[in-house]
This record gives C-alpha cells, sequence and structure tokens, in this order.
C-alpha cells in the first residue's frame, strides 16, 4: 500500500467519523480496526522512508566530502598552472623572446586587451558624480517593527513552514 492511498484512506476514516457516520458500535468497532490496521502500514511505510531518506542524506554528505576533495586538487593543479605560466612569461619577457614557435605550441607574450585597470585609493574623495548609492531594505529593523505589531508598507511576515526530522 503507497504513502499516498494510506493517508487518503486515513483522511477518509476521520471524514466519515467527523460526518457522524460512526454511530453505531459495530460501525465505531469496524473504524477502529480498519484505522488499527492503516496506522500499521503508516509506521511500517514510515519506517521504510525514513531509512531510505538516511541512506541518501548519508550518500548526499558522502558525495559532497568527494566533490570537495576533488573541487581542492582542481584547485590546486590551477594554481601550479598559473604559477608555471608566470615563471615561463617572465622568462621569456627577461630574454627578449615575445614570441616563441614550437612543434606542439605557439607561445606569445601580448597585452591584455579589454577595459584597463584602475586603482581606487580612496572612495570618500570622490565627488558624488561618480558615486552610485544603492538603497536596500534594513530587513533587521523591518522584521522587528512587524514584531512589535507595526504597520510597513509592502511588507509582512509570513507563517513558518513545518519541518520533518528524524533521529
Amino acid at each position: 500500500m503507497s504513502l499516498y492511498h494510506i493517508s487518503s484512506e486515513l483522511n477518509s476514516i476521520i471524514d466519515v467519523i467527523l460526518d457522524g457516520g460512526a454511530d453505531s458500535p459495530e460501525a465505531q468497532q469496524a473504524l477502529d480496526e480498519h484505522l488499527a490496521g492503516l496506522d500499521t502500514a503508516l509506521e511500517s511505510k514510515a519506517e521504510s522512508y525514513a531509512g531510505f531518506i538516511r541512506e541518501l542524506e548519508l550518500r548526499s554528505a558522502a558525495r559532497k566530502s568527494e566533490a570537495d576533495r576533488i573541487k581542492a586538487l582542481a584547485q590546486a593543479d590551477a594554481a601550479l598552472a598559473d604559477r608555471l605560466k608566470a615563471a615561463l612569461k617572465g622568462a621569456m619577457e627577461s630574454t627578449g623572446r615575445l614570441k616563441i614557435d614550437l612543434p606542439n605550441f605557439k607561445l606569445s607574450v601580448s597585452a591584455v586587451g579589454g577595459k584597463q585597470s584602475m586603482l581606487i585609493e580612496s572612495e570618500a574623495a570622490l565627488p558624488d558624480e561618480y558615486v552610485i548609492l544603492v538603497r536596500q531594505p534594513n530587513k533587521d529593523a523591518v522584521r522587528s517593527a512587524l514584531e512589535a505589531g507595526k504597520t510597513v508598507p509592502g511588507c509582512s511576515l509570513l507563517p513558518r513552514g513545518t519541518a520533518l526530522r528524524i533521529r
């Protein structure tokens, strides 16, 4: 029996009870027996779900750990390649050989394109025409005001969600 089917049957039984369909002792006993069977099925299904969820969480953590390890190796390779590239460029510049044709590679030292780099030594010294002001909400102040019962136009507190905890 699927989790959906169990939930649907439990909800149907609750609806019957709420609609007054379980007035007689026989009907109540039949509903109780059926409900107990569904309860057992739900617990069994929940046990399977919880075990599978735990397995997926552990597998996810192991894969994340392996991904972090591989990412660190990739970063180390990239850093070494950058250092070797800088050393080769320095050697080419110091010898004046800005182009080297090799059987498998063509090396050249050239000027970098794109926008020219610049240095802003003091942002405070910049005139207003060179500064962009960004309007940004102060979320902590808005939350505090709403929690205190104040009205803040365009803002409201959302209901808290729920979470399943598996221990």
